[in-house]
């Protein structure tokens, strides 16, 4: 997915966002399908995998967008199911420290003022195609709208949310977005606006000291609208992340993906582990299928 959720959008790679389960886990992806299938009743989502017993898992291998990434997933478990107008995911992955702080402030007594943080959270995303020609490379030269679940272990998994936004890719140009060159020649632009509603949330800014280190970001449990869209909510175990999100099927909302019995999208997984925008690892293109 070239990159599916950075904020640093002009340092892209060039491509996108681009686990052992101990229960009926297929043997590899070799690209067939993710199917969606029916669920008998719909999962907790409490990052708990108890509920998902006897759904077929696919293991979804993962490339590392730059040689030195500290980044140690190589694959992602991937579950999913559809029941009752709502559709659901289970990812889980290998992350040795679970990441729950996002650039803080830290107090610097030499210059009397905060300073930036270098702890960075643990992240996951997942993007499927709205319209267009979708392509996990970003700088494919494919012009298209993604919906994208972005997980932020810090500031969505504490308020019971993923981050809600689209991505439009296009090499016309796009008003407020970032110009990208292709190796093949040629710009690309990329734009991520997140959907529409509230804030999820916030930065803050100290003027003076409160305490040695302080938060940047303040989540909003009270935001509303197609941004919250997604229900979501990661716990971390025994060197393993395990991530339920939820939505459904048809939200009604023109920056929404939406899901029918029957049809196909395309999409992505991507992977970040304390890492900056540019050091993830990503899947190629995938096919999720409801059956």
């Amino acid at each position: 997915m070239g990159s599916v959720y950075l904020s640093n959008l002009p340092a892209l790679s060039a491509r996108w966002l681009t686990l052992l389960f101990w229960l009926s886990v297929a043997p590899g992806f070799a690209g067939e399908p993710i199917i969606i299938g029916a669920l008998s009743a719909p999962p907790q989502l409490d990052g708990d995998f108890k509920d998902w017993n006897g759904v077929p898992a696919y293991r979804i291998p993962l490339s590392r967008l730059i040689p030195d990434s500290a980044i140690e997933a190589t694959e992602v478990e991937l579950r999913a199911g559809h029941v009752g107008g709502k559709i659901f995911f289970l990812a889980r992955w290998r992350d040795s420290e679970a990441d729950q702080i996002h650039k803080p402030y830290v107090w610097d007594e030499a210059s009397a003022r905060y300073r930036p943080g270098t702890q960075r959270e643990d992240r996951f995303a997942l993007q499927f195609e709205i319209s267009g020609d979708y392509s996990a490379d970003w700088l494919s030269g494919n012009s298209f709208t993604a919906d994208m679940w972005h997980w932020k272990a810090y500031r969505t998994n504490s308020i019971g949310l993923a981050h809600d936004k689209s991505t439009e890719v296009s090499t016309n140009k796009l008003m407020r977005s970032a110009k990208l060159d292709r190796a093949e020649g040629g710009p690309v632009y990329v734009r991520r606006p997140s959907d529409s509603g509230g804030e999820i949330y916030t930065t803050r800014r100290y003027s003076s000291k409160a305490d040695s280190v302080m938060p940047k970001y303040i989540s909003n449990p009270d935001v509303t609208g197609s941004v919250a869209d997604v229900a979501a909510r990661g716990v971390w175990a025994d060197g393993w992340w395990t991530l339920e999100m939820g939505r459904d099927m048809e939200t009604g909302n023109a920056d929404d993906v939406g899901f029918r019995i029957g049809e196909s999208r395309r999409g992505a997984i991507a992977v970040f582990d304390a890492s900056e925008n540019n050091d993830h690892a990503i899947s190629e293109t995938l096919e999720f299928r409801v059956q």
